[in-house]
């Protein structure tokens, strides 16, 4: 199975690093709570209540996803990073820890207009659930928080690294954060049989009836 998906950017807005910091961590520890609340029925799809909390996942899903790529247009527009082009390291770096995944595919990470179009492997990982998953998602904005933070010397530490190298760090943790969406909805769509297109859609147009974008 192979997906890609169109997020857009949030051009009625006006994200900053710092806010998209917060916002990440926000959406992220309400995708562990809607996971959470999921656990105890992801075996019972005849429970009453299945087809809500899968909802409810599904959605926080993309919203992390989202700001993920809002994060990345911050980058490009404010700080130089071309986040497009570290889509070679960052396959590289998943055959270095010896993850499969189909070779013959193209992966790429791209602006369409006022869209990331974003096409990540589907990993093939022995033990991975959404449990696991939520928890990866974590790890790796910890260390996103560490490249803004620790590394560039604005949590009180010495400077680790210079600004410039930070960022690339940064972009590269949040294509790994987009690669821990795409294998949670890879298991949504495999489990459960959620339609990528039709909630990406259904998420584009919540955005848009909020008027965060056009």
């Amino acid at each position: 199975m192979f997906e890609a998906i169109y997020l857009p950017k949030l051009n009625n807005l006006s994200p900053t690093l710092p806010s998209t910091l917060l916002k990440i961590m926000e959406e992220a520890g309400e995708l562990a709570r809607a996971v959470l609340q999921f656990l105890p029925y992801e075996d019972s799809p005849e429970a009453q209540a299945f087809p809500s909390l899968l909802s409810e996942v599904s959605g926080e899903l993309l919203d992390v996803a989202q700001t993920c790529v809002t994060m990345i247009f911050v980058m490009e527009d404010s700080y130089g990073i071309q986040a497009d082009a570290l889509i070679s390291g960052h396959l590289a770096k998943l055959e270095h820890k010896g993850y499969w995944f189909d070779k013959a595919q193209v992966y790429r990470i791209e602006t369409a207009g006022n869209f990331k179009y974003l096409a990540l492997p589907r990993l093939k990982l022995n033990g991975v659930t959404l449990l696991t998953t939520v928890c990866k998602i974590q790890e790796e904005i910890g260390e996103i928080t560490q490249y803004l933070g620790k590394k560039t010397g604005a949590s009180g530490e010495k400077q680790a690294l210079p600004g410039d190298t930070a960022f690339v760090g940064c972009a590269r943790e949040l294509l790994d954060v987009a690669q821990c969406c795409f294998t949670m909805m890879y298991i949504l769509a495999e489990k459960y049989q959620v339609d990528i297109k039709m909630l990406t859609q259904q998420h584009i147009a919540k955005l848009r009836s909020r008027g965060y974008c056009a």
